[in-house]
């Protein structure tokens, strides 16, 4: 019985990483009609401000994520 819940845990949690690895070698493609995705930095920063602003008249979102 032990073993069996074992090798349950160990197959999920493969298919688990599987489904990771495939998510972060895809490519991060984006919807036909939508800009590319932006990579931030301090040099990018600039752009992202004049973008912000260019677009004042509509809804705008900044959701930042940090994995720590």
């Amino acid at each position: 019985m032990r073993a069996t819940v074992v090798a349950v845990f160990i197959a999920l949690v493969v298919i688990a990483l599987g489904f990771a690895t495939r998510y972060y070698f895809s490519g991060h493609q984006v919807p036909i009609g939508q800009a590319p995705l932006a990579q931030l930095d301090g040099k990018s920063l600039g752009s992202l401000k004049a973008e912000f602003n260019r677009l004042a008249n509509g809804v705008r979102v900044i959701l930042l994520l940090s994995p720590t």
